[in-house]
């Protein structure tokens, strides 16, 4: 099998592929994992909690004391990169997928004929079929 994308959708078939001992390409040319992890839900989560302890600390004053808020991104985006993103680095979720006994490869990739795809110079051959996990 070939599977083309491997954002959320297509890195759950590659894995479930090869955990049923099938011989599986996974081929990715951007961040395995896809949108949500790197730029939309993960993030995009950090970011609005940040913003509604902000918004609760003005109910501070008045209610239980007195506090004094000055928002700053540094944090939220320090987070972002350090907890969410990993610093860009996709390997994390590589490895479950090379451990299961899939084979990883970067690049993009493109049908060529009937169970073939090429990736860069390489080019591969899918007995059983192709996945398209192409996501957003």
């Amino acid at each position: 099998m070939v599977v083309l994308g491997l954002g959320l959708g297509g890195e759950e078939v590659a894995g479930q592929l090869a955990q049923a001992d099938l011989s599986v390409v996974g081929v990715e040319d951007c961040l395995v994992g896809g949108e949500c992890p790197y730029w939309g839900c993960v993030p995009t989560k950090m970011m609005i909690w940040a913003a509604g302890l902000i918004a609760e600390a003005r109910w501070v004053n008045g209610l239980a004391g007195e506090a004094t808020v000055r928002p700053d991104w540094a944090p939220v985006a320090w987070r972002i990169r350090k907890e969410a993103t990993d610093g860009w680095n996709d390997q994390v979720a590589v490895d479950p997928f090379t451990g299961k006994g899939g084979r990883f490869v970067r690049g993009r990739g493109r049908i060529t004929a009937p169970g073939e795809v090429n990736v860069g110079d390489r080019v591969w051959r899918a007995r059983r079929g192709i996945v398209l996990a192409t996501g957003t």
